[in-house]
């Protein structure tokens, strides 16, 4: 059906000699064909019978034209996929010079091609000679017709499927990207059209303004022009894509290619030195291509440099975590933890626990019998957190309870440890204590505060009270 669209409204109105039309049908069955192969030969074939026969030609000459059409599909078919060995889709794509090339070469033989199998049969039947202005006609009608829509229907069919292979891909907020190369193919072929309308409008115009010529002539003029216009213009595109895709084109794929890669799969040292390899081969331009490739190299050098760093950094950082780690369970058992810790005194019970803010940290508790009717109770703080303040905290809590055990008064146990912890103390380090010693047989509890948090008591009926008094200066700065 789209052959006979494409070919019956040319063949009335659009002849540009006896047997020879401007139609788009002729780089309809080899660029389909190329494709699509048999499929494609067979609906070419049966549409081209059925135009034939409502141009009047006999059944034997429309049977051999049906014939020469799946000729002229499947030899491109053979021909393309000899050229492109690719099998994944990927062989239709037109995104370099060197497949615009290989094209050209199918579209070149195959026209060759339809004017061998066209001129024997007209010469067969007496139409034209086989050595002729027509077949002149046909070979440059086929051959400019296959790129100029065959180059289309290709580059179409490939953004069409890139489109699609996006839509279905896992990857979220994929983007659609043209290359550079694909955008300079699209604009020489858009060029290309609007340079054949612009000749073919101008010959169309000029011949209307002067004397009246017949129809087969005027398109004969217009196709004539634009056959010279347009392989002069292609050739000069193909040799200036060809340069461009060497010098700018392919190196800066080729630059992105690698860029993508290194943030995908720069763990690999021998996919770095591959990458740092393909970039060198550019580095030596003294282009913009250059300076970019040479900045890639400085980049990956850096990168691996500030990675090797961060490697033995965060290498340092777990060996630091795993000994805080230790050092925070070794502070934690150095508090008394086991409950109920007197269990032979069932005069009171005792519970106590700890969350420090960091791994280890300078809060501590502490409670020890000072004899079988006393007990002793601590609660500090050292200031700082981390390192310092927890070595602080083991040396304070030692203090007060040796000097707590030696059985000195509350008071005179801070001034003493207060006394011991000064001396040396050169980072400034200081504690805020409470220490209580509850006398068992009478409830009796005396207490001392030295600039800590008054800590809270809970009356018979369930209110709570803070144990007020008179703090004094905290430990370790006097």
């Amino acid at each position: 059906l789209l052959f006979l669209i494409l070919t019956v409204p040319f063949q009335m109105w659009f002849s540009i000699a006896n047997i020879t039309e401007m139609r788009p049908d002729t780089a309809l069955t080899p660029v389909l064909g190329m494709i699509c192969g048999l499929p494609a030969a067979l609906g070419c074939g049966a549409g081209n019978l059925i135009a034939d026969l409502l141009s009047g030609y006999g059944i034997s000459y429309a049977m051999i034209g049906t014939l020469q059409q799946i000729i002229y599909a499947m030899v491109p078919y053979f021909l393309w996929r000899r050229l492109n060995p690719e099998r994944d889709g990927s062989e239709f794509r037109l995104d370099s010079i060197s497949r615009m090339l290989r094209f050209c070469l199918v579209m070149f033989i195959d026209a060759l091609l339809i004017v061998f199998c066209t001129g024997i049969l007209n010469h067969a039947y007496s139409v034209t000679e086989f050595f002729s202005v027509q077949n002149l006609y046909l070979f440059f009608k086929s051959f400019d017709a296959g790129l100029l829509y065959g180059f289309p229907i290709l580059i179409g069919g490939h953004f069409l499927q890139k489109y699609l292979n996006n839509l279905h891909s896992d990857e979220k907020k994929k983007v659609f990207t043209v290359s550079l190369n694909e955008r300079m193919i699209i604009n020489t072929i858009i060029t290309g059209i609007g340079i054949c309308f612009l000749i073919g409008g101008a010959v169309y115009i000029t011949d209307k303004m002067s004397a009246e010529g017949s129809t087969l002539s005027l398109w004969g003029q217009i196709y004539l022009f634009e056959m010279v216009a347009f392989n002069f213009y292609f050739a000069l595109s193909m040799g200036f894509m060809w340069f461009t895709e060497k010098r700018i084109a392919l190196p800066i794929e080729n630059l992105a290619g690698i860029a993508e890669r290194y943030y995908v799969e720069h763990s690999d040292d021998g996919q770095r030195r591959e990458m740092m390899m393909a970039c060198e081969k550019y580095a030596g331009d003294s282009t913009e291509v250059g300076n970019l490739a040479r900045s890639y190299i400085t980049m990956i050098r850096d990168m691996e440099l500030y990675v090797d760093n961060l490697k033995s950094v965060t290498a340092e950082k777990e060996r630091i975590n795993a000994e805080l780690s230790l050092a925070s369970e070794i502070q934690a058992h150095m508090l008394p933890c086991i409950f109920p810790p007197f269990p032979e005194h069932k005069e009171f019970e005792l519970y106590a626990t700890m969350t420090p803010a960091k791994e280890i940290g300078g809060d501590f508790y502490d409670f020890f019998m000072l004899d079988e009717t006393h007990l002793a109770v601590v609660i500090a703080d050292v200031s700082g957190k981390g390192v310092p303040a927890a070595l602080f905290m083991v040396i304070a809590k030692t203090l007060i309870k040796n000097q707590t055990q030696t059985g000195m008064e509350v008071d005179e146990v801070f001034a003493s440890v207060n006394s011991l912890l000064s001396d040396g103390n050169d980072m400034g380090l200081f504690v805020t204590a409470w220490l209580g010693v509850l006398e068992l047989t009478s409830g009796k509890l005396i207490y001392v505060n030295a600039g800590h948090e008054a800590p809270l008591f809970k009356l018979k009926g369930g209110e709570f009270v803070y144990l007020k008094s008179k703090p004094g200066f905290v430990l370790a700065l006097t």
